[in-house]
């Protein structure tokens, strides 16, 4: 795996405490946007709510069991004076702030339908922003750092190994039942299945859970990993070349360009557990707020169950954050999800059955320890009740 402990950056790739300006994807790109607007440079005054910055890069997916003091555990107890004080602010009048894990697109739909959706006049909840995000963005250590009140994580799996590492923080809402991760690549491949895979080129987002499950459960020994660029221009090119995607978003781009490609979906054919684009907060937020987590929740739970019936708003919100997304491929995401096999029921539901399945997968990647506990890792005390 592509993942590096130091680096000129304040954060690894997909997660700058700086938030960098993202590049914008190519126009070949097939799922257009995934995470935050951008930020300015971290200067190098004292650290506040708006600047944290750190030399010191912080590996989310390396787990480190004979040591006793984790990089993220250092940087944690540096960075927790400026999360009390960002905490504070989020008990605040202002929006509250949902980080996403990329650019505005379909697969955050709930958030952004619930996003549009106004307090009331006289009401005390308060409005809901989500911030877009980019392939230099982790939104883990972001709200851990008090960047954000809420964050959006790619996988449950993140989180069980970023709390291994000493980051507090917490699933509240898990709107995909299912991991919607796939891997795709051209028909005429031969690929059929993920151990078809091994001596193949594969484009993947570094430091991934799954992908590490995937190469010991399948004992890819031989494949060459190269670093996902959110774009397809590259793959539609080399037909030897296997590429990460959603099953949300790629097959309708690689559909519309007439490109016929084999999907293999690491929870249907690789039997992945791990929940989508999971909601978390951390525990400082839980336990200083829980009436903001609650009704956080219980708008989210409405925004998804609206996006999944009628995207109609959500798609307005999306294509007004994100110019470059195909009005298509929103609707079809839309249809993916009113299939019932992805989008969770009741909205947002965990269970301590599928969470202890992701942590034996993850024990499997070599990532945490096979007795981790997951009880702190998520709560469904927030979760709408009807």
């Amino acid at each position: 795996m592509e993942t590096s402990d130091v680096s000129p950056a304040p954060w690894p790739e997909r997660g700058s405490m700086a938030f960098p300006r993202p590049r914008k994807p190519s126009p070949d790109r097939t799922a257009p946007t995934r995470t935050d607007s951008p930020r300015p440079a971290p200067t190098r005054t004292a650290p506040t709510c708006r600047t944290v910055p750190t030399r010191r890069t912080v590996s989310l997916h390396r787990a480190a069991p004979r040591r006793k003091v984790t990089a993220a555990a250092v940087l944690l107890a540096v960075l927790a004076p400026v999360a009390a004080g960002c905490a504070r602010e989020g008990t605040g009048s202002g929006p509250v702030t949902i980080l996403a894990n990329w650019f505005p697109q379909a697969e955050l739909g709930g958030y952004f339908h619930a996003a549009e959706q106004k307090p009331g006049e006289g009401s005390k909840e308060r409005p809901i922003k989500v911030l877009p995000g980019g392939p230099g963005i982790q939104t883990i250590p972001q709200v851990a750092a008090g960047k954000a009140v809420f964050g959006v994580a790619t996988g449950a799996d993140d989180l069980l190994v970023a709390r291994r590492e000493g980051l507090p923080i917490v699933a509240v809402f898990a709107p995909f039942r299912a991991n919607i991760t796939c891997l795709t690549a051209h028909a005429e491949s031969g690929v059929k299945g993920f151990a078809d895979l091994d001596g193949r080129r594969v484009a993947k987002v570094q430091s991934r859970p799954w992908w590490e499950y995937l190469k010991r459960h399948y004992k890819l020994d031989r494949v060459q990993e190269i670093n996902y660029t959110g774009s397809l221009a590259a793959f539609k090119k080399d037909k030897g070349l296997v590429q990460q995607c959603y099953v949300t978003s790629e097959p309708f781009y690689l559909k519309r360009d007439g490109v016929p490609v084999t999907t293999l979906s690491i929870s249907d054919q690789g039997g992945y557990a791990a929940y989508s684009n999971v909601l978390f907060t951390t525990e400082e937020t839980i336990k200083r707020d829980p009436d903001l987590v609650r009704s956080v929740v219980a708008r989210v739970a409405r925004g998804w169950s609206a996006f999944s019936a009628d995207p109609a708003t959500g798609k307005q919100a999306i294509l007004a954050a994100n110019k470059d997304t195909d009005p298509g491929v929103v609707d079809f995401a839309a249809q993916v999800m009113r299939s019932g096999r992805w989008v969770s029921s009741p909205p947002g539901s965990m269970s301590e059955a599928q969470w202890l399945r992701i942590r034996d997968q993850v024990a499997e990647a070599g990532l945490v320890p096979r007795s981790t506990d997951v009880k702190g890792a998520f709560t469904t005390q927030f979760l709408p009740t009807k």
